[in-house]
């Protein structure tokens, strides 16, 4: 589950901290449980429990959008990294909301490696290159990402632990998004950091902040097939074509879905 620019952390928290003109949806993972819950009568009646026990959740990915919304707006790496332990445990609630309605079968994809993404790597690229690892990405927004996921893990595996016939499943967004960076032709791809919607093939990355795919200035490419990098920051379906098989066989989720 998840909606468009959704945000683990709810209107109330973002306001605490003074962005809650940098959210855009009202559609919060509180608000999301809240509607499914709404929605389950129509779906499987009075026999809810049973159905969810045969269904597969996909919880997210969460937490991208909780740290963008202060990044974008300027605050301090150190002070978003104070965010992250609340973020991971407002989805760890949430999923144990899931699991206690009859969730059985849960997948829960962690953060990617935003530092690899040309929205970043373009606002806050600088020119030391100690501030890049071997991929070209940058290491401390990576490790940001890498912290979050860090808690997440250890989070979903006392998670586990509390409800035994649960099969919760860590799908490892970051770790298969940086091969593919480094690599993009072992998953059918050309392109790894360049993107393919963006800014009429100016710059390293082609992309402008000013010229954002769907702006004025901006072109997309004839073979988004060959890329990785939509726009800037989502990924294209290639990509995810990709990512679904190694989170369906592994070795991307833990365990794989379908094992």
């Amino acid at each position: 589950m998840a909606i468009i620019g959704a945000t683990s952390m709810d209107a109330a928290f973002f306001k605490s901290i003074g962005l809650s003109d940098k959210i855009w949806n009202n559609g919060p993972l509180d608000t999301q449980i809240q509607w499914f819950r709404q929605l389950l009568p129509s779906v499987c009646g009075s026999d809810c429990r049973n159905y969810l026990s045969k269904s597969l959740f996909v919880v997210g990915e969460f937490g991208g959008n909780d740290y963008n919304a202060p990044l974008f707006a300027g605050r301090s790496m150190s002070e978003v990294r104070g965010y992250v332990p609340q973020v991971v445990s407002k989805i760890i609630r949430g999923l144990e909301t899931l699991i206690r309605m009859g969730a059985v079968d849960v997948v829960v994809p962690g953060v990617l490696p935003i530092g690899c993404f040309p929205i970043y790597l373009t606002l806050y690229g600088t020119s030391n290159g100690g501030d890049y690892d071997r991929n070209g990405c940058l290491k401390s927004y990576n490790s940001l990402s890498s912290y979050h996921n860090t808690l997440l893990k250890r989070s979903l595996s006392n998670l586990q632990r509390t409800y035994p016939h649960a099969r919760i499943m860590y799908a490892d967004f970051y770790s298969q998004v940086t091969a593919m960076v480094r690599s993009p032709q072992n998953f059918g791809l050309k392109y790894g950091l360049k993107v393919c919607c963006g800014a009429g093939g100016q710059g390293t990355y082609n992309y402008n902040n000013k010229a954002r795919c769907g702006m004025s200035g901006s072109s997309a490419c004839s073979d988004p097939a060959n890329y990785l990098i939509w726009d800037g920051i989502h990924l294209t379906e290639a990509a995810y074509r990709s990512i679904s098989d190694g989170w369906l066989k592994g070795p991307y989720c833990n365990p794989p879905i379908l094992h």
